[in-house]
């Protein structure tokens, strides 16, 4: 992803600079005690990157969670085929790293979790886990680099090569079946 993609989710904050720094530096650059307030701005730009990385292939989120503290879906959107895709977003500052799920009680996109009364997206908009397809996107904001991957099981989860793929979810997500071209 282009530089000037997250360089324009910034802002002069002290946060956003401490941020930058740790980004252009390295994690290791900043004393532990500034890491510790890192986290939350590591995810907030990384959802901005996501939706601007989701507007280059003309896909608009419809829903996006902006309460600190909250939790449930970080973006709701429509595909081009028509096909709801809740979409977890998760940043990293480390180069090459694969930041986890969050821990919980239910697993994060899983059905159950999706489901659940604490899910603010899936409430507003009267969604259950059965109406979308779950996606997972790991933005690298230290390589600048993202990564996605589907589902339509909440169980297996596909990788997306390109974002552009998102145009038709339901044949990613579709097992061909033997014999089948697609």
């Amino acid at each position: 992803m282009p530089e000037e993609t997250i360089a324009g989710c910034l802002s002069d904050s002290p946060a956003d600079r401490l941020f930058e720094c740790a980004r252009r530096d390295g994690l290791a650059s900043l004393p532990l005690t500034q890491r510790r307030g890192l986290n939350r701005v590591t995810g907030e730009v990384a959802e901005s990157v996501a939706e601007l990385l989701l507007a280059e292939v003309e896909i608009t989120v419809f829903w996006h969670i902006t309460t600190p503290g909250v939790h449930g879906v970080d973006l709701l959107f429509l595909c081009p085929d028509e096909s709801v895709l809740a979409l977890e977003v998760k940043g990293t500052l480390r180069l090459g790293s694969l930041p986890r799920l969050t821990p919980s009680r239910l697993r994060q996109m899983s059905r159950e979790w999706l489901n659940g009364r604490g899910n603010p997206a899936m409430a507003e908009w009267d969604l259950r886990a059965e109406d979308l397809y779950a996606g997972v996107m790991v933005v690298d904001l230290a390589g600048a680099t993202a990564r996605v991957v589907l589902s339509a099981d909440f169980e297996t989860f596909v990788p997306l090569s390109d974002l552009a793929e998102l145009s038709d979810v339901r044949r990613l997500t579709t097992p061909a079946r033997p014999g089948s071209s697609g």
